[in-house]
């Protein structure tokens, strides 16, 4: 997803984070020393040259000024003269009570640590920058400073101190300033998709592209849809996700002024058209997306390409291409540090190869990062109590505030242990129902099955005996009745016997004929499950007014399928009905099962009031199906209105 960050002196920057970002302020005005465009012209980059300038300049506010200059341009070129120069720069502007030079200082050093990845300190030198800002009533760039330490904390994913910041940073930016708005609403929906709240994302995603709209930044906007179609992705809603993509895609000379962002867009578009089934354009898409970031070197975008890619080829059952796609990605990962994807490279590696190494790489990694990421929060909190506490004492912390910040830290520290180790228990104790769960309904569908089976059996066997019974005995007489009066005709030609005769023989063919269809019967002993639906149905229509209405399509084996996945079927449909049959007011219901490519589709349609599909009641029947639905990684897709409602489980196979 795409992120905003600010750098003190460009206008638009690729980011770090994730794949691009916005960069918006101006370069600090031009001293007019004429001595300093000649210092600055004449300069060579060394440390020598640096130290040099220092000693020669006898004018402290010429020196400072060349040196924040220099710190600035090296930023950009040479790291190691970059934090030289910006060490002497902040010590001189101390030196100097020079704040605003002190905080843009900072904040170039920020912006370094910030392109490095070192998000605590990243957050420091932004909070002091923020400090050093606000002290001389630049709410403008206090605002700047607040949104760079939202986005820090976004990234280390503290998300509560992120939407905190946030609002703190909306309430110092002017409206004035319309891109730094924007970057902040894009940060919240970052944010709450972070927390999974689906809706909070979209609705700052949407406010996002209001005020994209009113700047006329066609870039924005397309960042802003693609974003959208991000979370609709991540949330399994993908033909939402192709309407802002298809909607982005549209807009003019795309290509050309945003290759990277259009890269993207191929990506998602082919991806979420992937995952709706459809797979026919997939490659062409998706290696045009792979053959632009290849070219512009855009090493997150190629990881995730790669990924998706593999879970393609899986699909398809090329597990060789998929192994070779995610090994890719996996080493570029490595190399560029890239977390994320390395734990989604090692994780489906592991699924394919069932390769323990793949996942002890996971396991360590994965702890390494909550630990990280847990020592970063702490570092954050430490950093604004610590700040704040400094400006409210007026700078002097006592022996007593010390040891209450130590202690406040460590007890952070152990809630934070206790609450993970917790929440780990409580995920065992919810596996563990599951599994429960999963038992007993298998049992339960075992008995019914089995039940059936016997009633079939004992059907059969019925058949049998009445066969045996009508062959042994009924037949036996007849024939014997019919040879006696054979043998008095040939005594006696009567034609009326005759005719007799030949009637007693085609009774005798018909109940032979029956008994031989009774005994060849054929019963399929493994259509339990759907005898069982069929049975449930005929339960429903005898004990409602409404008209069920039952379709299997001939591609659907029952059999074919996994018993917890019968099991889950047999009650959602259960369920379904049961709510049909409660809220809907219809008078008929069409149930339909159907087989799309590796999916298994049931629809539940009735003409009912319907209800408001966007806002549904939480009641624990909607939950149960939408929990069953997810144990097999399963969509449940609403549609109502006036005229009824339409409900489509789709469960793969």
């Amino acid at each position: 997803m795409i992120n905003i960050f600010s750098s003190r002196n460009l206008g638009k920057l690729a980011f770090f984070y994730v794949v691009l970002c916005f960069l918006g302020c101006s370069k600090h005005a031009d001293t007019n020393f004429a001595t300093e465009n000649d210092y600055l012209d004449s300069f060579k980059e060394s440390i020598e040259e640096v130290e040099h300038l220092d000693k020669n300049i006898a004018n402290d506010s010429l020196r400072l000024s060349i040196l924040s200059k220099l710190s600035l341009k090296f930023l950009y070129s040479d790291s190691t003269l970059f934090r030289h120069t910006n060490r002497k720069t902040i010590a001189l502007s101390s030196q100097l009570n020079t704040k605003k030079i002190k905080a843009n200082a900072y904040w170039d050093l920020a912006y370094f640590y910030s392109k490095n990845a070192y998000l605590d300190s990243a957050y420091a030198s932004y909070y002091k920058a923020y400090q050093n800002f606000i002290s001389i009533d630049d709410t403008y760039h206090s605002g700047k400073m607040m949104l760079n330490m939202a986005i820090s904390q976004e990234r280390a994913r503290d998300y509560v101190g992120s939407e905190n910041s946030s609002f703190r940073a909306l309430k110092l930016l002017p409206d004035s300033k319309k891109e730094d708005v924007y970057a902040v609403y894009n940060n919240l929906a970052i944010i709450y998709n972070g927390l999974d709240d689906f809706n909070s994302a979209i609705v700052n995603h949407k406010k996002a592209i209001d005020i994209a709209t009113q700047i006329g930044d066609q870039s924005l906007i397309v960042t802003s849809l693609n974003n959208i179609a991000v979370v609709y992705i991540e949330n399994g809603f993908y033909a939402k996700a192709l309407e802002y993509i298809v909607k982005a895609l549209k807009i003019e000379d795309l290509k050309n002024s945003d290759i990277r962002l259009y890269a993207m867009l191929l990506d998602n578009f082919s991806y979420a058209q992937f995952k709706q089934g459809n797979t026919k354009d997939f490659l062409q898409y998706s290696l045009e997306a792979l053959r632009i970031r290849d070219s512009i070197d855009h090493k997150a975008g190629i990881m995730a390409n790669k990924i998706r890619l593999a879970e393609y080829y899986l699909f398809e059952g090329d597990s060789t291409n998929a192994q070779l796609n995610l090994k890719s990605a996996l080493s570029l990962a490595e190399v560029e540090k890239n977390s994320k994807y390395e734990l989604e490279a090692l994780l489906k590696l592991q699924k394919i190869t069932k390769n323990l190494d793949y996942l002890d790489r996971y396991i360590t990694l994965n702890d390494k990062l909550i630990r990280d990421e847990r020592k970063i929060r702490s570092k954050f909190a430490r950093i604004r109590y610590e700040t704040d506490t400094y400006i409210q004492e007026n700078k002097n912390l006592s022996e007593r505030n010390i040891w209450l910040t130590i202690a406040s830290i460590t007890m952070l520290a152990l809630v934070s242990v206790i609450f993970f180790f917790q929440r780990q228990r409580i995920k065992l104790k919810e596996a563990q129902m599951q599994n429960k769960l999963k038992d007993s309904n298998e049992e339960v569908l075992n008995l019914l099955l089995d039940q059936q089976k016997k009633v079939e059996l004992a059907e059969i066997k019925e058949r049998q005996r009445i066969s045996r019974d009508l062959h042994d005995g009924i037949l036996s007489r007849l024939f014997g009745t019919r040879m006696a009066l054979g043998f008095l005709i040939r005594q006696d030609s009567n034609s009326n016997a005759k005719n007799h005769v030949e009637e007693l023989q085609a009774i005798e063919k018909d109940i032979r004929n029956l008994s031989h269809n009774l005994i060849s019967t054929n019963f399929d002993s493994n259509d339990g499950i759907e005898k069982l639906i069929k049975k449930l149905i005929q339960d429903f229509n005898d004990h409602s007014d409404i008209n069920f209405d039952l379709e299997i399509s001939k591609e659907v084996k029952f059999n074919n399928l996994e018993s917890s996945i019968k099991i889950s079927i047999y009650y959602i449909l259960q369920e379904s009905l049961q709510n049909v049959r409660k809220h809907s007011l219809a008078s008929s219901c069409f149930i339909k099962f159907t087989k799309e490519l590796q999916c298994l589709k049931l629809i539940v349609e009735d003409d009912g009031i319907g209800f408001n599909a966007k806002t549904p009641k939480q009641g624990i029947g909607l939950k149960n199906l939408q929990f069953r639905i997810n144990n097999f990684k399963g969509s449940m897709y609403i549609e109502s209105d006036e005229s009824g409602t339409k409900i489509t489980y789709t469960i793969p196979i």
